[in-house]
This record gives structure tokens, sequence and C-alpha cells, in this order.
């Protein structure tokens, strides 16, 4: 029981982390940024689907599903939300570098755990 508590214990600062790394900056460039400046809202959509993703993953909600239909889903998830996030961050980049720097760094982390998890599941 101990070591189940230290790791959501773990897990959760390894979520304020992500938070604090990623979305924070994101925001605080939207706020300093001039009107014509803003990220696009599709771009607030992709981090905020990268997020839930995360979050979803930590809390291990994809265990809860049947083991047949999460295999089916979880790396396709991962893979269309990274491709979604380097899209996004290729035609904000031009509008705003702040929040597109951190929608990058995000959207990195998830491309690299996914090709991880994909190699780790085919072995």
């Amino acid at each position: 029981m101990v070591i189940i508590s230290v790791s959501l214990l773990f897990l959760v600062l390894i979520g304020v982390i992500v938070l604090l790394m990623f979305v924070v900056p994101a925001v605080i460039s939207n706020k300093n940024s001039e009107e014509g400046k803003k990220p696009y809202k599709i771009s607030w959509v992709v981090l905020g689907l990268l997020v839930l993703n995360w979050f979803l993953f930590l809390t291990n909600s994809y265990s809860l599903m049947p083991a047949n239909i999460s295999d089916l889903i979880f790396t396709p998830i991962w893979v269309i939300l990274s491709v979604a996030g380097i899209v996004a961050v290729v035609y904000e980049f031009k509008k705003n570098k702040g929040f597109a720097v951190s929608l990058a760094g995000l959207t990195t982390i998830s491309l690299m755990f996914a090709v991880l998890s994909y190699g780790i599941g085919e072995m």
C-alpha cells in the first residue's frame, strides 16, 4: 500500500511539473501578447487535448477500459495528437513564438513517448 501511495504522489508531482512547464507559459504568453498576436483557437484545443491525454495516462484511466479497446486506441491517440501538435506549432510559430515553444515541448515529449510505448508494446 505504501508503494502505491508513493507512486501516486510521484505521478501527481510529475503532473504539476508538466503543468508548470508547458501550460502556465502558454497562458502567460497569451496574456502578455497583443490582440493580433493571440494564439489560434485550434492551438488551444490541441494543447488542452495533449494535457487531457497525459492526465488520463497518469491516472491510469486507459486501464479502466477493456484491454482490446485500450490497446486499439492508446497509440493512435498519442500519434494523432502529436501530429496535430506539430501542425499547430508550425502555424503558431509565425504568429506567437512563446506559445509555440511550450506547445512544441509538450508535443515532442508526447511523440517520443508514443514511439517508445509502441516499440515496447511490439516486443
